[in-house]
């Protein structure tokens, strides 16, 4: 089962692509409510559960989110942001995928395993290779770019966009940070891919003629076939990364008595 999390705003009947509506559900978990997740399914074949997401202060708790993936029975999550290109060699409409992160949120939950000390888990590789090569395959002119992960709803400064660019952050997003790696401590597959829809604030401002609708329509078009390889059985280790006994105790617990 996969989950698209889905920052992206799109046509209401865009994704009648992946399926029919056959569900909807909303889940509570030790972190809030998280939902309500639509899921959509072609006969005799594995359904994906869609959720709106947009960052923001008072989004849902990723944590929530992200154990909600976990009670739905998901494995595999894709995420589809919507950025901005503060490199200058990208363009409103560029579609890119993160292949590496840097965190500046600031009040975002960080773990699961608050108050054990049992965190710690690698970030290499910092995306899903499964998921990545997936996108490489079926979307080729993706960009592969270095993610900075904000809060919203601020945009930022001009003298930030240069700070973040000197940092070696490519684009800024709202949606993928802290979720990667909170997917990783529930062992959960997470990698995403993304449109560039405006541009940093040291840049001068271009009107739009239609390349974001553009690039969404990339994606819709390769999306059917990355889900369709996503449902071979896991060969990228996410599933069993780098935990010690402690960490691994910690959520078993939990989750059993979540559950």
């Amino acid at each position: 089962m996969h989950l698209l999390i889905l920052a992206q705003p799109l046509p209401p009947r865009s994704l009648e692509t992946l399926g029919a509506l056959s569900e909807e559900r909303t889940v509570q978990t030790p972190y809030g409510q998280a939902g309500p997740f639509a899921l959509r399914q072609k006969e005799h074949e594995p359904g994906t559960w869609i959720l709106p997401y947009f960052g923001g202060p008072n989004r849902t708790d990723p944590r929530a989110t992200l154990w909600a993936a976990k009670e739905l029975g998901v494995q595999r999550i894709l995420a589809w942001d919507s950025v901005v290109g503060l490199d200058h060699n990208l363009r409103r409409g560029d579609v890119i995928q993160p292949r590496d992160y840097i965190d500046w949120t600031k009040h975002q939950p960080t773990t699961f395993f608050e108050n054990t000390g049992a965190g710690y888990i690698s970030q290499v590789p910092p995306f899903c290779l499964d998921i990545s090569a997936a996108i490489a395959r079926h979307l080729p002119e993706a960009k592969p770019v270095i993610y900075l992960g904000g809060e919203g709803p601020r945009r930022e400064t001009a003298a930030e966009a240069v700070m973040f660019q000197q940092w070696g952050a490519q684009v800024r997003g709202l949606n993928l940070i802290p979720e990667t790696y909170l997917a990783k401590e529930l062992e959960l597959c997470f990698a995403a891919v993304g449109i560039v829809s405006a541009l940093g604030a040291d840049r001068p401002y271009v009107s739009g003629q239609g390349q974001v609708r553009e690039a969404d329509q990339s994606i819709l078009t390769a999306l059917p076939l990355i889900l369709a390889e996503l449902s071979q059985p896991p060969t990228c280790g996410c599933d069993h990364l780098q935990k010690g006994p402690r960490q691994r105790g910690v959520l078993a617990a939990n989750w059993r008595e979540w559950r």
